[in-house]
């Protein structure tokens, strides 16, 4: 048992650490987290975007302000995906705790998207809230001062906002008109985002179109494309969309075939580039989980090569220590002999001896076993007493169990206790108060457990297991 306790111990100490490695992941930031929303959203899978800013509103260490930011993302993904009243309710929330913060960034970034929404709602002149959207779009100007880039953005959404109020007249409105192109110059100055002209041109587009500008939108969609990376492609197809566009407009049907034909080549490019950047995406999170299965298999290997590391030295442990007891007991036999042979005269002597061993053989334990040794050998010369006394213990020990093997019971053992002293049958049962029939079955019972045919063969084999 104490071996078993020691196993277990050890297997407890050792699979510890494992266990609270592998239950313990390492916890997610919702920066990390809204960056590889940003990240999935510049793929334009929304839905990918959408899932990560969900994880950094459930991140620990998320606090009201980085709240307020991921809300806002959650809001302008939810108008990417068509779910404004959603994306209301975001942009709602994320003011709200933006100005218990009072951080001026965050109301601006969720202003913007109140903005933004509203603008979305202007599907007919009916439900136009281009005037609220400007205005709250002019609030959220009044609060990013410390953001060039967030001012670039809500510049953007301000032109989309004049030229949203030009939408439903029969004459466009000159005033309106130039302002709405005086914030998409103003939004480009601004930012300091070196790919910004190309993040406006979907704007520029729109403001041409509302003036009939042609020429100059074809202009302005040659500078982008002069200014993109050769790899940009999704920006390329967008420009060369809106060339066919202009240049069918301008009657250039030539130069529209062209634009169509190169816009068809960039597309393909970059849903090649789209497909290998998700199977690079894929490998790597395969040969991560591989690496972590890896590791996995090497700590229960580890585990599994302690636990029999400590088995192994609990079974040498052991076995050290019944071999040194073993030596022991033969020593003390050996003492015991030559205590015994000094005088094989006399049978006074003997008869003290055996009594002492039969008394000793009766103890309970080993601690009694050891103590009334001392005190029965601590007089003699050249005596080693725990050596007789492991002796005894093992021998004890040894008949025990050859007494359990047997099975008697405690009142067959008592019944050959009480022969051992003479009682006949009837004496016995007198002794015990049961029928000397009782008596009789008793001893049948036990001649057939002891393998014995007499009760003198039963009283040989009872001294020699130390019953009597």
């Amino acid at each position: 048992m104490k071996a078993l306790k020691v196993i277990l111990l050890a297997a407890a100490v050792l699979a510890a650490p494992v266990s609270c490695r592998n239950s313990a992941a390492p916890e997610e930031s919702w920066c990390d987290l809204l960056a590889e929303s940003e990240r999935q959203a510049s793929l334009k899978d929304w839905e990918s975007a959408t899932e990560y800013t969900l994880r950094a509103l459930s991140a620990k260490d998320l606090t009201n302000g980085g709240k307020s930011l991921a809300l806002s993302r959650l809001a302008s993904l939810d108008i990417m995906t068509w779910r404004d009243a959603q994306g209301w309710e975001h942009a709602v929330e994320a003011e709200r705790l933006a100005r218990e913060e009072g951080a001026d960034s965050l109301i601006a970034a969720a202003l913007l998207q109140k903005g933004r929404l509203q603008l979305c709602g202007a599907i007919t002149e009916g439900e136009a809230q281009d005037a609220e959207a400007l205005a709250t779009l002019q609030e959220a100007m009044s609060f990013a001062s410390v953001s060039p880039n967030l001012q670039a953005d809500i510049l953007l959404q301000m032109s989309q906002a004049y030229i949203g109020l030009n939408r439903f007249n029969t004459r466009i409105d000159k005033e309106l008109y130039a302002k709405a192109g005086q914030c998409i110059d103003k939004a480009v100055a601004v930012s300091r985002d070196s790919s910004f002209a190309a993040k406006a041109l979907p704007y520029w587009m729109r403001w041409y179109r509302q003036g009939g500008n042609w020429r100059d939108g074809i202009v302005c969609c040659e500078n982008v494309l002069s200014g993109l990376r050769k790899d940009d492609y999704l920006m390329q197809s967008q420009c060369w969309n809106n060339l066919v566009m202009l240049y069918s407009q301008a009657g250039d049907v030539q130069n529209a075939a062209v634009a169509h034909q190169q816009y068809v080549y960039a597309m393909e490019y970059y849903m090649q580039q789209k497909a290998d950047t998700r199977l690079q995406e894929m490998e790597t999170r395969y040969e991560s989980s591989l690496k972590e299965a890896k590791i996995v298999r090497m700590r229960t290997w580890v585990v599994m090569l302690c636990l029999l590391a400590a088995a192994l030295v609990v079974i040498i442990a052991m076995s050290m220590v019944y071999n040194r007891r073993i030596v022991a007991s033969d020593r003390g036999k050996e003492q015991l002999l030559r205590l015994v042979s000094r005088d094989f005269t006399s049978p006074q002597f003997n008869r003290k001896v055996s009594e002492s061993l039969r008394e000793l053989s009766s103890l309970p334990d080993e601690a009694a076993i050891r103590a009334h040794c001392r005190e029965l050998f601590a007089d003699e010369d050249g005596f080693v007493v725990e050596d007789v006394a492991s002796y005894i213990v093992n021998l004890v020990e040894e008949r025990s169990r050859e007494v359990k093997k047997l099975g008697l019971t405690a009142r067959e053992i008592e019944v050959v206790r009480l022969s051992r002293e003479g009682l006949s049958a009837a004496e016995i049962a007198d002794r015990l108060h049961v029928s000397v029939y009782t008596v009789k079955n008793h001893k049948q019972n036990i001649y057939l457990k002891m393998d014995v045919r007499s009760n003198a063969e039963m009283l040989r084999l009872a001294e020699q297991l130390g019953i009597v």
